[in-house]
């Protein structure tokens, strides 16, 4: 495996934030950039740098709230992830790389859709891993929401009926709730007990809705993988929407679930041959 560097950049609120080299090649001219989920997942993430076969440095930026800082499980405002990834991507593009991809996994796939909305051309390429778009499309399991570590390897409870109220609340521009606790999930930064993250954390993660025409002009640039075993996603109907509402194709890796395809190497070998 190899060695992981961490290092940080400044946010434009000149918040010094976390990153992980996760893989350096000499001659690398492309920079991948990982966007985690709900959970960060950062031991299935070195995995997929470990997979990976393109001549490219991988990067892991940890989301806001997620890492040492004084304010853990938090941010300052709704949408303060598009700020804080811009600010990455602009730090990563001034190293020079002919190509920057953006892989997202799972809800990092949702951060990945509020950057594209905001800006077609962000990335190079896009690559979407066991994608959770949006809570309430059709096409998770019942208890996507709350999934226990005794039986899957994900391991997280977001407390929906809190969320929705909240929403409620936000829609009509009352935001003296946002800081409100609406999931919780392990910590994997401080290793201690459970991390609990905030409605405007949360709601940061996702667009209110998908329009069906966001993907048009970058559907070329788009790979879209699921575990055929995937704890979250009904891959199936997963397919039917990615094809009714954008045309875009889903490759379904047999055999492997919502974390472990990160580094399955069947997804290696088809992403490389694209």
């Amino acid at each position: 495996m190899t060695a992981v560097k961490w290092s940080s950049y400044i946010a434009r609120d000149f918040t010094r934030l976390q990153y992980a080299v996760l893989k350096e090649r000499a001659s690398a001219k492309e920079a991948i950039i990982i966007i985690h989920g709900i959970t960060a997942e950062f031991h299935h993430h070195e995995g997929f740098a470990d997979e990976c076969t393109r001549d490219a440095d991988i990067y892991f930026p940890v989301l806001r709230g997620y890492d040492q800082s004084l304010k853990r499980g938090d941010i300052d405002y709704i949408g303060q992830y598009d700020d804080d990834l811009f600010d990455f991507l602009h730090f990563i593009e001034k190293k020079g790389y002919e190509k920057v991809t953006l892989v997202g996994h799972s809800m990092g796939c949702a951060n990945l859709l509020r950057l594209i909305q905001k800006n077609k051309t962000a990335a190079s390429e896009y690559l979407f891993i066991a994608p959770f778009f949006h809570p309430t499309l059709p096409v998770y399991h019942e208890d996507a929401t709350e999934q226990s570590s005794d039986r899957t390897d994900v391991d997280y409870t977001v407390f929906d009926k809190r969320v929705m109220l909240l929403m409620t609340l936000y829609k009509m521009n009352i935001h003296r709730f946002n800081n409100r606790t609406v999931a919780e999930i392990p910590d994997e930064f401080n290793k201690s007990e459970k991390l609990t993250l905030s409605f405007r954390l949360l709601a940061s993660r996702f667009l209110e809705k998908i329009p069906p025409e966001l993907l048009n002009d970058v559907k070329d640039r788009i790979s879209i993988y699921v575990g055929s075993k995937d704890e979250v996603l009904l891959h199936e109907e997963f397919k039917r929407y990615a094809k009714e509402q954008w045309n875009v194709p889903v490759c379904i890796i047999q055999g492997t679930d919502h974390n472990h395809i990160l580094h399955h190497p069947q997804l290696h070998k088809e992403w490389a041959e694209k």
